[in-house]
């Protein structure tokens, strides 16, 4: 059957606008089936404890369940792979850190154009890094009397991380470039052998979550700033910020975010960002979130994106001006 460019040209947008039309459906009954929520670290971490809390609470907003499922491996990248790579309708749904969205686009060519690999949904938590150093052997009680004693110390100093690459790693390095000092990277495998060489006196200075809590409550361990916007007043209250101590560019945090791969429709997103941020703020979330050192963001998902974004140029310039080999 011959059609004329015009019955053709009709035709086309017919079945764009049906296409449309079943979209725009699918959207508004999303969702219909479970979702699939893929978590790329073990069970029983940061990550696994506070996707558990937040999704019970979001799969009954959202009237289906939401089924974690781990999948660890390769510094996080086998789960983020198998969330870009799922189908583009919303029921596969990921988390992210800035270990993965952040870092992955400056040390990976693999990842290098990651921010149009998934759509964000909302920056969930923020957690902080905090400057911990051993009091009895650190005479130093504040950040500006540190810097100076490491510059005076040059040579003979070293911080510890919880391994190459890391965040514990890079933003100690943001710090050592603020302050105009270098020195020595010794990197451990996690942050709980660090913490014990810390507390032995084999290192001078590292970054710390809340593991450390307990030796800076005995008073074995001393926190000099944190690295969040205002103060970690869950865990270390009489800490100043960086920027507070005059390292503004020390500003960053250890977050937790729900993505999803690239081309999800916007309602379907937008569905999501609403269920998650109101499991966010009920009081019981808010509470259980708190209680592990965590506070609550729940975010848009264009301020996830300049996050990600903005750090990574961060981090970028400290590996670029510390000579970093992350190889």
């Amino acid at each position: 059957m011959f059609f004329s460019p015009l019955k053709r040209l009709l035709s086309c947008a017919a079945l764009s606008a049906l296409a449309l039309s079943a979209t725009l459906a699918n959207a508004q009954g999303f969702p219909t089936k479970p979702i699939l929520l893929i978590n790329p670290y073990p069970p029983g971490g940061f990550a696994d404890n506070v996707a558990r809390t937040v999704a019970q609470e979001a799969g009954k907003i959202l009237g289906q369940n939401i089924v974690i499922e781990n999948r660890p491996g390769a510094s996080g990248k086998i789960g983020l792979d198998a969330v870009l790579n799922a189908p583009k309708d919303g029921y596969t749904i990921g988390l992210g850190v800035p270990g993965s969205l952040s870092l992955f686009p400056v040390t990976d060519p693999k990842y290098a154009d990651l921010h149009t690999r998934f759509s964000p949904i909302t920056l969930a938590v923020r957690g902080y890094l905090a400057l911990a150093i051993n009091p009895a052997v650190v005479p130093a009680r504040n950040i500006r009397d540190f810097a100076a004693w490491l510059k005076a110390n040059e040579g003979s100093t070293s911080f510890g991380s919880a391994g190459q690459g890391t965040s514990y790693h890079l933003w100690a390095e943001a710090f050592n470039m603020a302050a105009g000092v270098s020195p020595v990277h010794a990197p451990y495998r996690g942050e709980a052998p660090a913490l014990t060489d810390l507390l032995g006196g084999q290192i001078s200075y590292m970054l710390v979550t809340g593991a450390a809590k307990p030796h800076v409550d005995s008073g074995k361990l001393l926190v000099l700033a944190s690295t969040g916007a205002e103060r970690w007043t869950a865990l270390y209250p009489s800490a100043p910020t960086f920027k507070e101590s005059g390292y503004p560019q020390v500003e960053s945090s250890g977050w937790l975010a729900f993505i999803a791969p690239a081309g999800v429709p916007a309602d379907v997103i937008a569905k999501l960002n609403s269920a998650l941020v109101q499991s966010l703020k009920t009081q019981a979330v808010e509470k259980a979130l708190a209680s592990q050192g965590y506070s609550v963001v729940g975010s848009s998902p264009e301020f996830l994106l300049e996050t990600t974004k903005r750090e990574g140029d961060t981090l970028r310039t400290v590996i670029k001006s510390r000579g970093i080999n992350l190889q």
